[in-house]
């Protein structure tokens, strides 16, 4: 018979509170019972605010009416955003919009934090896995992802990308692509607020590519404002099925951009199985899933926290050796 414990896992990962443990009567009052602040900690326009804005929509639906403020808390490669979290009080009020940067590799990143990002959240779900779509600016010589590839060869250092903050995913899977290219084979980091600025410098000729995120990039693509080369993902998309898959060039190579929800460490564990719950019965709302699907190009995750501190962990094991032999600074 399944233990009373194992039944809280599947109330949380169904949505459903039934089945999960009586709080006691300190923890009596169901969560939310105010406003949750929601911490992107990047700025406007890019894959996180679009996703943390789609939840917020819907979220009164399954929080008992409260509302799911977004904030931006950007800069300093997520670490502003996550700084803050991590020193919030553990009552469930303030979470974190988490990725591999701020979230995840921030240790291997920047000397002094105030936090450790292996022990100062607490993983409570995984939201979504996103496609990545590589772009140059229009103007660059380069019609094709080996075309790209062999002008990188050609110009060490003499070309830029974008990123969003050292250790994000973009950073990780520019620096995995040069890794790929032998010897001497250079390209310059350079470091936007949001995936909106990223793409307003790709146009402006800035910088010379970005590993974007769909979202990040769709309009743009719409309107033939950048060039589309390659995607990061296993398989080609649906939605761009003329582009060809990076691993297709070179194999192996793929990169997916995350989010999950995360607060800080200390938060009971009754609570973070709650808080769970409520964010599985919201991503299986239909018209999320569909504005997902619409504008990020992906379906939400899900599953109960554990799910999601064994991604954080696997990636922190997959990405450590990049972030280390790209002798990876903060910009």
């Amino acid at each position: 018979m399944p233990s009373r414990r194992e039944l809280a896992q599947v109330a949380a990962t169904l949505g459903l509170g039934l089945l999960a443990p009586r709080p006691s009567l300190a923890q009596a009052t169901p969560w939310p019972d105010r406003p949750v602040r929601a911490i992107v900690p990047f700025g406007p326009g890019g894959a996180p605010d679009i996703l943390a804005r789609i939840m917020s929509r819907y979220f009164p639906q399954v929080a008992r009416g409260q509302q799911l403020v977004v904030e931006n808390r950007s800069g300093a490669g997520a670490t502003i955003g996550a700084t803050h979290v991590a020193q919030a009080r553990p009552d469930g009020l303030t979470l974190l919009l988490a990725e591999q940067g701020g979230a995840a590799l921030a240790h291997e990143l920047h000397q002094d934090l105030p936090y450790d990002p292996r022990r100062s959240f607490a993983p409570i779900i995984w939201l979504v896995d996103l496609p990545m779509v590589l772009v140059v600016r229009p103007g660059l010589p380069a019609q094709t992802f080996p075309e790209l590839l062999d002008l990188v060869r050609q110009r060490p250092g003499g070309l830029s990308y974008a990123t969003v903050g050292v250790g994000h995913s973009a950073h990780l899977a520019s620096e995995a692509m040069v890794s790929r290219l032998g010897p001497g084979a250079q390209m310059l980091p350079v470091t936007y607020r949001s995936g909106g600025d990223i793409m307003a410098a790709l146009i402006k000729g800035e910088v010379d590519m970005n590993i974007a995120s769909y979202a990040s990039a769709l309009s743009f693509l719409q309107a033939g404002a950048v060039r589309p080369l390659a995607v990061s993902t296993a398989t080609r998309l649906p939605e761009l099925p003329d582009i060809p898959t990076m691993a297709e060039t070179l194999p192996g190579l793929t990169a997916t951009l995350w989010y999950g929800l995360s607060g800080p460490v200390g938060m009971p564990a009754a609570l973070i199985t709650e808080i769970n719950g409520v964010f599985n019965a919201l991503l299986a709302i239909p018209e999320l899933r569909e504005a997902v699907r619409r504008q990020l190009a992906a379906d939400p995750v899900g599953g109960p926290p554990e799910r999601f501190a064994d991604h954080l962990q696997a990636e922190i094991t997959r990405w450590t050796p990049v972030v280390r032999a790209a002798a990876a600074k903060p910009q």
